[in-house]
């Protein structure tokens, strides 16, 4: 009767476990992601197209205290850019960032500028 106590309590444990190491990974930058220029300043967007607006996030309630800020910020540029490419802009206007206590946000704007 015991045994199957902790029978139950191992399995539950282990996939716990299981689980939350994955939950440490940023968001990655896609391998088909080509250049994409990050700029804080529209005077180098001048000659540029605007394509769409993007919002790039990386953390959330459960997993931002085993990630740092770095990361998250990287994991967060990562988001953006990655978006840009699929939309086939090749620039990125970040015009500020969403401040949370748990993830990292930018709110920003795609261009497709000429080479």
């Amino acid at each position: 009767m015991i045994f199957n106590h902790f029978r139950t309590l191992f399995i539950f444990i282990t996939a716990l476990t299981l689980t939350s190491c994955s939950l440490f990974d940023i968001q990655p930058l896609d391998d088909t992601t080509n250049v994409i220029k990050i700029y804080d300043a529209y005077a180098h967007l001048e000659q540029c197209t605007f394509v769409d607006e993007l919002v790039g996030s990386e953390g959330t309630w459960y997993n931002y205290l085993f990630i740092s800020n770095k990361d998250l910020t990287l994991g967060s540029i990562h988001d953006l850019k990655n978006q840009a490419n699929a939309m086939g802009a090749n620039a990125i206007h970040i015009q500020y960032n969403l401040s949370f206590n748990t993830s990292v946000t930018f709110f920003a704007q795609a261009y497709d500028c000429p080479q």
